[in-house]
């Protein structure tokens, strides 16, 4: 089930990670290549050296992150955010020496803005989507001129005049202000609407794809529960038809030894112990199968939990007379009740078993309710839970030999009745606060609180 769990449409931050630094890797290759094409034709590329500089810085960053993913220590969504955070910088760089805003390659700034609106949560995608911004509409101002545009853009303004093929590479803002052009400013606002717009539909498609992905996960997750239990059910039928007729006749063959003149009162008790032990059994089997019968939702009712907790304490009390049982609570009032079948009751007593088990001398069990839910607070003061336990109780019937009699498939049934009546099963380790202890473990069974108007949604 954690396998099924963790597949997701989404990536994680590591595998986000290296296919960033893979795409920019591709970036490095393209970019040189141009440059290679650039010096063989021997076009107008001023900035050659000054590239090739930032090329070679971002094959360092880029190999130094590769390794650091593949060790594991570059893994989280923050790590993924500063990696697209530094795939901003080296295009702001690049368009910085190329011409600024007049580098067709600027809308480059939207590459890294999908993908972090595609993996990051909103805070980390705003914040991206917030400094490209920046960096584009300071690029309207600041950047060096570049020959190979530079050109074309001097002989559309009215106040070219021809040169001897110098520029001047000052970084002023009166020197570049007669190439804010109605264009400029228009590609400006362009790249403002698309940045904005791809944010926003892009999270909300990504929070839409992972909302559903969960709820197919859950979907998933609940079908293979709910496969384990009736394989549980499963074989708790069969054993309870198997053992019938094996029961049936050791009590038969009893009646008949009873029946003999010449037992001794030694003999005659020890017979008397069988058969009680043997109508325990079919008491056992009779309620297992009654139990069954009473889980189908036409079988529930409305019970107190005051009512409640007193019928499953009466029941269990005398199988374990050496237990004392605290009441924390005080008399609640009929009308805090639920509404549910007789599993509920046994899974009570379940964890009361599970918490006599750890702790023989004494348990509590406690009360709590509000206006939409109830807590059974099953408490006791054994040696906690281990934190494997914590973890795999919810999900499949716990192996640990070490365990097996307090928890196993017994907890994992009142969990799966308690998740049927729309409720949750807790179990945590208890502190004490004075000296930060460890003092016990608790077990809370949370259930919907019973009114008119939900009967037929529960």
């Amino acid at each position: 089930m954690k396998n099924l769990l963790s597949t997701s449409f989404h990536l994680e931050p590591t595998e986000h990670i290296r296919n960033i630094c893979i795409l920019r890797l591709a970036v490095i290759v393209l970019t040189f290549l141009s440059v290679l094409w650039a010096i063989g034709v021997d076009a107008a590329f001023n900035s050659t050296t000054q590239i090739l500089s930032i090329l070679f810085l971002q094959l360092v960053v880029t190999t130094v992150s590769l390794v650091l993913n593949i060790k594991g220590k570059l893994a989280s969504e923050r790590h993924t955010f500063f990696q697209l955070l530094i795939d901003v910088f080296f295009i702001s760089l690049y368009v910085y020496i190329t011409g600024g805003i007049s580098n067709p390659f600027v809308n480059y700034f939207l590459v890294p803005l999908s993908i972090a609106s595609a993996t990051l949560t909103p805070r980390f995608a705003l914040t991206i989507t917030g400094v490209t911004i920046i960096l584009y509409t300071i690029l309207l101002f600041f950047y060096q001129p570049f020959s190979f545009y530079e050109h074309q853009l001097n002989t559309t303004s009215p106040s070219y005049q021809p040169t001897n093929g110098t520029h001047d590479h000052s970084i002023n803002l009166s020197n570049h202000k007669s190439d804010l052009t109605p264009h400029f400013v228009g590609m400006w606002i362009n790249f403002l609407i698309s940045a904005l717009l791809i944010t926003w539909f892009v999270l909300h498609m990504a929070r839409a794809i992972r909302n559903q992905e969960k709820a197919i996960n859950q979907q998933h997750e609940q079908q293979i529960y709910d496969e384990q239990v009736l394989s549980i059910a499963t074989i708790a039928a069969s054993a309870a038809h198997e053992l019938g007729t094996p029961i049936n006749s050791l009590r038969l063959l009893i009646d008949e030894y009873t029946k003999d003149n010449n037992l001794n009162d030694h003999q005659r008790e020890d017979f008397n112990l069988m058969e009680s032990q043997i109508m325990q059994c079919s008491a056992s089997l009779k309620k297992l199968v009654d139990t069954a019968q009473q889980t189908q939702i036409g079988r529930r009712k409305v019970i107190s939990c005051q009512q409640l907790i007193d019928r499953c304490l009466q029941e269990w009390q005398p199988l374990r007379p050496e237990v004392v049982v605290k009441k924390v609570f005080l008399k609640q009032p009929n009308e805090i009740a639920i509404f549910c079948d007789h599993s509920i009751a046994q899974a009570l007593i379940n964890l009361l078993n599970n918490a006599a088990n750890s702790s023989p001398q004494q348990i509590s069990i406690d009360l709590q309710y509000t206006a939409e839910s109830i807590s059974i607070i099953i408490s006791d003061q054994g040696s906690g839970l281990p934190v494997h336990i914590l973890e795999q109780y919810g999900k499949q019937p716990i192996s640990d030999g070490e365990y097996n009699n307090s928890l196993g498939l017994g907890l994992f049934l009142s969990n799966a009745s308690i998740r049927r009546h729309q409720g949750q099963l807790y179990l945590r380790n208890k502190y004490d606060n004075t000296i930060g202890t460890l003092v016990g473990a608790e077990a809370i069974i949370e259930l919907p609180r019973w009114d008119e108007q939900n009967i037929e949604h529960n």
